[in-house]
């Protein structure tokens, strides 16, 4: 059986008996979630979380025109600015780590480690806090008070994610065949040429979906500039809340929602951005098929 064939089975196929247990324990589990789900309406219901009244005044026209669509937009302010600075210091530190030089890969692996290690909102607070030290503050540097803000959340943000996604591209680089960098090179091709024409078009591909989870949990941290009183959903929401406070819950609801909107269309536009790089990967993946070929000839 050649190669391209060949299976691995992980379990064996459910028997009639294993079929009938799986099926009990799903009907069971599915019980005892609706049981659950049915509760906690119940106890909410009981509190009025339901009434119309309680949704009039986070919903309402002038509320959503003054704070829920200036949130939303402040969110994704900070969300793109932090997810591009986020991936520009992932590709620097994440090929960093796999430099030929070992300056650079002592230099990229310890900014790697110290600030995945560091707890994302501390970084935030930090970056908020030390400026004053140095003498700069919103008046020295003739900022508002948000864009003072919204800088020191995006340096977190994309500080912090910088350096997971830079580990994420050094995997998703140890994990591809040594084989197709050694044809490279044995067919005369230079290091850049091998990670830009070779490496990087197969380990932007295999990563996207690291990286999409990643971005995902970017947008939702934005909600930390709630520590630093930056204008996002989270913030909005809670001076909602605050104004009617018969309505806080319901607000934070609606947050919640609008969170997962905005996630689950980043997650759309990834796939539809996946199809078109592996559109775009056929011919540098093709090319590298006729570079093995050439080496195995070489041989």
């Amino acid at each position: 059986m050649s190669r391209q064939h060949e299976s691995t089975v992980l379990f064996d196929a459910l028997g009639p008996k294993g079929r009938r247990n799986s099926n009990i324990a799903s009907i069971i589990s599915a019980v005892v979630i609706l049981g659950v789900l049915a509760y906690v309406a119940s106890v909410l219901a009981g509190e009025g979380f339901f009434e119309q009244s309680r949704w009039v005044n986070p919903l309402d026209a002038l509320v959503v025109k003054t704070t829920w669509i200036p949130a939303i937009l402040d969110t994704l302010t900070a969300f793109a600015l932090g997810a591009i600075l986020a991936l520009v210091l992932g590709v620097v530190f994440g090929f960093g780590r796999i430099s030929r030089f070992g300056l650079t890969r002592w230099a990229s692996t310890a900014y790697v480690q110290f600030f995945r290690a560091l707890p994302l909102i501390l970084l935030i607070w930090i970056s908020f806090t030390i400026d004053g030290y140095f003498g700069f503050t919103s008046e020295t540097l003739g900022w508002s008070s948000d864009a003072r803000r919204l800088t020191f959340l995006v340096l977190g943000l994309g500080i912090y994610n910088g350096a997971v996604l830079a580990e994420i591209l050094r995997a998703g680089v140890a994990a591809l065949p040594p084989g197709q960098a050694m044809a490279g090179y044995a067919v005369g091709l230079s290091h850049g040429q091998v990670q830009r024409l070779i490496v990087l078009p197969q380990v932007l591909r295999n990563m996207l979906p690291a990286v999409l989870a990643q971005l995902v949990i970017l947008l939702k941290d934005t909600s930390l500039g709630y520590v630093i009183t930056y204008p996002e959903l989270l913030h909005s929401a809670n001076i909602i809340g605050r104004d009617y406070s018969n309505s806080f819950l319901q607000a934070l609801v609606i947050a919640a929602f609008i969170y997962f909107v905005l996630a689950y269309a980043l997650s759309k536009l990834v796939v539809l951005a996946e199809r078109r790089l592996r559109k775009k990967t056929a011919a540098p993946a093709a090319r590298v098929h006729q570079i093995e070929q050439a080496a195995v000839i070489a041989e």
